[in-house]
């Protein structure tokens, strides 16, 4: 390889050709799908393999395989939902029937049915969220060190007053 191609390579990076690729998105589309090979691909479109794996192993597609995974999870989601909200109406004609024969212990059992189909339909849909939350303030831990830290710089009166300050915020905003 000559000098003045050297250079070039340094001064001038060559541009991705999968990117540049008239059918580009057609390319992305079969590696995301896993669909074919390199080789399969290079030979349809016409570009070398070389160019198909330095496309992906730069990272070309990577926004294209967030979106797809993303897709794929909401389909699933959606998949299961469907299935949750076929065997809460299954839940529901149960509980009806139990209701109608005046058997408690069976209209009890198809009400916590209900409940849990209802928990899980909030979850699958994001409308019930479980994750535990931390009143700060309240946490014994953050006020033994609040108290350590304000009695810490009780002779400097600004620098406690500002490191107060600075705590409340912590607090209201953690209130939210």
């Amino acid at each position: 390889m000559g000098l003045l191609t050297r250079a070039r390579r340094h001064i001038m990076p060559r541009s991705c050709t999968v990117c540049t690729h008239e059918r580009r998105y057609d390319i992305d589309s079969i590696l995301v799908d896993r669909s074919g090979s390199y080789r399969d691909i290079a030979g349809r479109f016409g570009v070398s393999k070389t160019a198909i794996g330095r496309h992906v192993s730069e990272g070309h597609i990577s926004e294209l395989l967030a979106l797809a995974s993303d897709a794929e999870r909401a389909a699933h989601a959606d998949g299961l939902l469907d299935r949750v909200e076929a065997l809460q109406s299954r839940t529901e004609e149960a509980l009806a029937k139990a209701e109608s024969s005046d058997n408690l212990f069976a209209t009890f059992r198809g009400i916590t049915e209900m409940r849990r189909n209802l928990e899980l339909i909030g979850e699958v849909t994001k409308e019930l969220n479980r994750t535990p939350t931390l009143n700060l303030a309240l946490n014994p831990e953050y006020i033994e060190l609040r108290t350590a830290i304000l009695a810490a710089v009780e002779p400097h009166p600004e620098a406690a007053a500002s490191i107060s300050r600075a705590m409340r915020e912590i607090e209201n905003a953690h209130e939210r």
